[in-house]
């Protein structure tokens, strides 16, 4: 099996100290790195009286772990290296009497175990009970000594900042950013760094342990982005709407025309009422999307029954795909399209300038710290007077994506 490392790669792969924590921006190498890791050791490993060994490769949730490495995998692995497979339990039985599971963190009680020897943690920085996690899986590691790898890209200032500071004699750290992939065209990175936020771009890409502080959406600037909204031709315009439920607080509904070209979108009509019903969030909508074609309406998935309320009374949504932490790579998604562009001066996303309150909104969303149950510490955002907000921000996750609204509603199943 012949496989390339990358610089960054091979002086990690060689390192033998027991601990290794990995901080890698985007599509720097990490999974490959892991897989390539998980493979090295199952062809090397010498079993003592044939007793069997065990690698697990563990992600913050276990259709992460599925997505992300069990394809990978499977890709990499040569067949006659395999005995069995599991795709149910994500297990591979290997001919050199060596088991690989890939385990997901949601519930560390079924992370207990007899014995581990080796141990990839993958986006450590995303798990979410993550000193429960390790106070399961550590005695696992004991009896053989087990090679640790945390490997992720920063989240805040949480407990995978506290692992890179870790010392001692088997404790090592490794700092890498997207740059230091080869296989990557240095103008692609380039080209998000113009995208991106500072903050988001510095912890994405380059690694950087990044505090949020203060106002979330820096780029919002009432002047340039509160306008008149011009002539919405059908023929130069395809239009759709986002929705955040509000039951103790208001219901945002924000209707969005976006440009066939891409370069401009205005969020032309909306409502922010507080108590209204689902049958009454839906005689607005009939209202307001009358005389244009809505295509890919989303609103907040976490409301699945509010989504199939609307279903029954003839208005359709599908539910936002949130993906891992998508709340932090949708504010980035929003922020980027609230740049101002090079080619036409002014930003993606505008506002219509009678919606005072989507402006409101956007001048005092901030960040705050939220101390978890494990005691690490996340930037979140403030979660009060954020209903436009949330809704721009379902809008920026989803627009591009190809979504399809059954015109029959079916319980069981939504058509995406």
């Amino acid at each position: 099996m012949q496989l390339r490392l990358s610089e960054w790669q091979y002086k990690v792969f060689q390192d033998n100290h027991r601990y290794r924590v990995i901080n890698c921006g985007r599509r720097a190498g990490k999974t490959t790195l892991s897989a390539i890791e998980i493979l090295s050791f199952v062809q090397q490993y010498n079993p003592e009286k044939k007793k069997k060994g065990y690698v697990w490769y563990i992600a913050p949730t276990y259709k992460m772990a599925e997505s992300i490495m069990w394809e990978t995998l499977m890709e990499m692995i040569p067949k006659k290296m395999i005995k069995k497979t599991n795709l149910q339990k994500l297990k591979i039985e290997t001919v050199f009497n060596v088991d690989i599971l890939l385990k997901g963190a949601e519930d560390p009680d079924k992370l207990r175990g007899n014995r581990i020897d080796l141990c990839v943690f993958d986006e450590v920085a995303f798990f979410r009970r993550w000193k429960e996690v390790w106070k399961v899986v550590r005695p696992t590691l004991a009896d053989s000594k087990a090679s640790v790898m945390f490997i992720s890209t920063p989240n805040g200032f949480n407990h995978f900042k506290k692992l890179s500071e870790k010392k001692g004699k088997n404790w090592v750290y490794y700092h890498f950013t997207s740059y230091d992939n080869p296989y990557i065209e240095k103008a692609e990175i380039d080209q998000a760094r113009e995208e991106m936020t500072e903050d988001s771009f510095a912890q994405e890409w380059l690694g950087e342990f990044r505090k949020m502080e203060g106002l979330i959406y820096k780029e919002f600037q009432r002047n340039v982005h509160m306008v008149k909204i011009p002539k919405l031709d059908k023929s130069e315009y395809t239009f759709t709407r986002s929705l955040d439920f509000g039951f103790g607080h208001k219901s945002a509904l924000i209707y969005f025309a976006i440009k066939n070209d891409g370069t401009e979108i205005y969020a032309y009509d909306g409502m922010y009422k507080e108590g209204l019903t689902e049958r009454q969030i839906a005689d607005i909508v009939k209202v307001k999307d009358s005389g244009k074609y809505i295509t890919n309406p989303v609103a907040d998935s976490a409301q699945p029954m509010s989504i199939a309320q609307l279903a029954e009374y003839g208005v359709f949504f599908s539910p936002v795909i949130k993906d891992k932490d998508s709340v932090v790579h949708g504010i980035a998604k929003v922020a980027e399209l609230l740049k101002i562009r090079k080619d036409t001066g002014r930003p993606t996303l505008m506002f219509n300038e009678d919606l005072d309150w989507i402006a409101n909104e956007f001048e005092r969303y901030r960040w705050m710290e939220n101390k978890s149950s494990d005691g690490a510490i996340k930037q979140v955002p403030y979660k009060v007077l954020d209903d436009a907000v949330d809704a721009a921000r379902y809008f920026a996750m989803s627009y591009k994506r190809p979504y399809r609204i059954t015109k029959k509603y079916d319980r069981s199943k939504w058509e995406i």
